[in-house]
């Protein structure tokens, strides 16, 4: 089963790919083929599904996703 997952954009799109970073910190690139509106840039969260950017995420609620990914990780340890 595929799942949609939160990644931050760690370089500028080239030629409709960028390259995002999940939680974990694994690198993957993207599509952004799927995505409306302007290119994202360094920094901006996305939310990735099978290897396309598909909508953006604003900053404060992706940290709270992030922080509960991480506890969640930690509590499974």
């Amino acid at each position: 089963m595929c799942m949609s997952r939160l990644h931050r954009a760690v370089t500028a799109p080239a030629d409709g790919w960028i390259t995002v970073e999940n939680a974990e910190g694994r690198l993957h690139r993207v599509s952004l083929i799927a995505l409306e509106g302007p290119e994202p840039q360094v920094g901006d969260w996305l939310v990735v599904h099978s290897g396309y950017a598909l909508q953006r995420v604003d900053s404060e609620q992706a940290a709270a996703i992030v922080s509960e990914l991480r506890a969640g990780q930690e509590a499974l340890s």
